[in-house]
């Protein structure tokens, strides 16, 4: 190698570290979020959807520094690219599952791509978590399974994934995939307390709750309490347009007898004498209490989510 190479090599070297350098000593930068068109803004429907295929666009902007630190995510701190992810989820929740389903894909390919491209900046790993900690959480306000499937089917492919992993990942994608929103519930046999039977589908109202719960369970009695207590939906049973078909999936029958009195009357109060709901896993019960609610056809209409949202849903529906 000549002089004048070893020269040129030497400054590129200087250059490329001072660069570096000075992108690691660059401040954390807030999360740069979108704004919605002022032609938009009168329409929230518009709005959401806009936010929710828009929402990264100015974090990968092209040209834009941020600090190389590896303990930021893309040189934001990981409190407010937390609670960024929660805006972007509240958006999300407002638009169609053909609009969601195209904004969790791009979120995730951008993600993968740039965390291809640049290792240190904790993209791909905060996303993914951030998912499974708001959408899969039995816990979680945010709990969305259906939300949650893009995010699983992306990480059983993912170069950023173990074998081991992918074969977890698999398995949460199955079972997630168990009466998806807008599928038919799947049907099962549970038994009152006179010894009689009955099954799902032969429910018949123009929307059915289903609520899995146990006794010891002291939010499915906050739930209970809330339910009973709400002129609307007293109003929905009594019209005979609402059913509430509440389900002990569990075994010890002793405890579900003595807590019975406890259950509303204008509900139908049963459990699965053959613990087919757990052993067979038609339905992925992770936590109890779990409330689905069906229409006229037993297609879901929300599946596993928070009582909130149900409750609002059906005190509108009553209006």
């Amino acid at each position: 190698m000549t002089k004048k190479s070893l020269i040129s090599l030497f400054l590129a070297s200087v250059l490329a570290l001072t660069a570096c350098k000075e992108s690691a000593d660059l401040p954390a930068r807030p999360f740069p979020t979108p704004q919605v068109p002022a032609m938009l803004g009168s329409n929230l429907q518009q709005a959401f959807q806009y936010i929710s295929l828009h929402f990264w666009d100015k974090l990968y902007a092209p040209g834009v520094e941020y600090s190389r630190d590896s303990s930021l995510v893309m040189g934001v701190t990981p409190d407010d690219f937390e609670e960024a992810f929660a805006t972007y989820l509240t958006a999300l929740d407002n638009v169609t599952l053909p609009v969601m389903n195209d904004a969790q894909d791009t979120m995730l390919v951008r993600a993968a791509r740039h965390q291809l491209s640049h290792p240190e900046s904790n993209i791909w790993k905060t996303i993914t978590d951030l998912s499974e900690k708001y959408l899969y959480d039995p816990n979680s306000p945010y709990r969305n399974e259906e939300m949650f499937l893009p995010v699983l089917a992306h990480l059983k492919e993912s170069p950023f994934t173990t074998d081991e992993e992918k074969i977890h990942y698999g398995h949460l994608h199955r079972l997630c995939s168990y009466n998806r929103i807008g599928t038919t519930a799947a049907d099962f046999k549970y038994t009152l307390k006179n010894g009689r039977t009955g099954t799902l589908h032969q429910v018949k109202a123009e929307y059915l709750l289903l609520f899995f719960s146990n006794p010891e369970c002291q939010n499915c009695q906050e739930i209970i309490d809330a339910l009973a207590n709400l002129p609307e939906i007293t109003q929905l049973i009594d019209q005979k347009r609402l059913v509430v078909l509440n389900i002990y999936p569990d075994a010890d029958l002793s405890e579900w007898y003595g807590y019975l009195p406890n259950y509303p009357e204008n509900w139908i109060n049963g459990y699965d004498q053959d613990l087919i709901l757990n052993m067979q896993t038609i339905y992925n019960i992770r936590a109890i209490p779990s409330l689905y609610l069906l229409d006229n056809e037993k297609r879901v209409i929300f599946k596993d989510a928070p009582p909130e949202k149900i409750i609002s849903w059906l005190t509108r529906a009553a209006g």
